[in-house]
C-alpha cells in the first residue's frame, strides 16, 4: 500500500506537471504570435519615436535661441541700467553745481542790493569836481560813420588853436 500511495502521488505530480507544461506551451504560442504582430508595428513605432525625438530636439533648439535672445536683452538692460546710473550721478553733480551757482548769485545780488552809496565810496567832492570838468569841456562835433558794419561816432572838439582831439565811440 505504501507503494500505491507513492505511485498515485507520482502520477498526480506528473499530471499536474503535464497540465502546467500545456499551459506554458499555450502562453509561448501566444507570445510568438504577439512578437510576430509586433514585428509589423515596430517600424511604425520606430518612425514615431524618431519624430518625437526630432520634435524634442526642435523644442530644445528653439528654447536655446530664445535663451540667447533673453541673455542679450538682459545684457542690454544691464548696460542701460549702468548708463542711467551714470546719468543720475552726473545729474546729481549738475544739481550740486547749479545749487552752488544759485547760492553764489544770491550772495552777489544781495551784495549789489546793499551797495554802498556813491557819496560814501568816493572821496569828498569828487562828484562835484567831475560835474565841473564835464561842464568846462567844449562842445563836440559828431558825425556818424560805418566801421566794420557797425555804426561809430567820431567826436572831435574844436579848440581855439585849431587842434583836434579825436574820440571814437563804438555803439
Amino acid at each position: 500500500m505504501p507503494y500505491f500511495l507513492l505511485d498515485a502521488t507520482g502520477l498526480a505530480l506528473l499530471g499536474f506537471l503535464a497540465a502546467y507544461l500545456a499551459f506554458l506551451a499555450r502562453r509561448m504560442n501566444r507570445l510568438r504570435a504577439a512578437i510576430a504582430e509586433a514585428g509589423d508595428v515596430l517600424p511604425a513605432l520606430n518612425t514615431a519615436v524618431s519624430r518625437m525625438s526630432d520634435a524634442a530636439s526642435g523644442f530644445s533648439r528653439r528654447i536655446q535661441k530664445e535663451m540667447e535672445t533673453i541673455d542679450t536683452q538682459v545684457a542690454g538692460a544691464r548696460r542701460v541700467s549702468a548708463d542711467l546710473a551714470e546719468a543720475s550721478r552726473n545729474a546729481g553733480e549738475v544739481v550740486a553745481q547749479l545749487d552752488r551757482q544759485l547760492r553764489q548769485t544770491k550772495r552777489l545780488e544781495s551784495a549789489r542790493a546793499a551797495a554802498i552809496p556813491r557819496e560814501l565810496a568816493e572821496p569828498k567832492g569828487f562828484a562835484e569836481r567831475l560835474a565841473q570838468q564835464r561842464a568846462a569841456q567844449p562842445a563836440m562835433q559828431t558825425s556818424p560813420i560805418a566801421f566794420a558794419g557797425r555804426p561809430a561816432v567820431i567826436a572831435a572838439p574844436i579848440t581855439e588853436a585849431g587842434e583836434r582831439t579825436v574820440r571814437v565811440s563804438m555803439l
